[in-house]
């Protein structure tokens, strides 16, 4: 072999060689940009859908006694627990979706409020007497009050 061929053969190695790590590099950025898009995907998906079924679930404490009420701070969700004579209250505060626990027609304390979710919607629509529909940022969602009726 030659001086020079002996030059450009190890010159074209390097180039090879580089040019694979460069490819290799670029899939490994590729895949942890898909990744991460992948896996905020999910998460945003997962906080929706715990929204709409915490609104299930709470309301499902006790059906027969669900109501739309008008509160200081907008429309809230009142579910009565006839039994104790108390309400769980969901309202809208400060961007928030908040729970409150108390006698229905107690004013409302948000600061002590439980935080449910950030959302900047929460509005309840009476479809029917015994069927609201309640929608948020995250989503809506039907709920069923008992027969009891919607909004009083």
């Amino acid at each position: 072999m030659k001086p020079n061929e002996t030059k450009r053969s190890g010159f074209s190695t390097v180039i090879v060689t580089v040019f694979f790590l460069a490819c290799f590099l670029a899939m490994i950025l590729f895949g942890t940009s898909v990744y991460r898009d992948i896996a905020g995907g999910h998460k945003d998906n997962t906080r929706r859908r715990s929204v709409l079924s915490y609104l299930l679930t709470v309301s499902r404490m006790n059906e027969s006694d669900i109501h739309v009420g008008d509160g200081k701070y907008g429309t809230m969700l009142v579910i009565e627990d006839g039994d104790t004579g108390y309400a769980v209250r969901v309202y809208q505060y400060e961007g928030h979706l908040v729970e409150d626990y108390g006698k229905p027609d107690d004013p409302l304390y948000p600061d002590a409020a439980d935080r449910i979710a950030e959302t900047d919607r929460f509005e309840i629509t009476e479809v029917k007497e015994d069927l609201l529909h309640i929608h948020t940022s995250e989503g809506s969602v039907f709920l069923h009050t008992g027969g009891k009726g919607g909004a009083q």
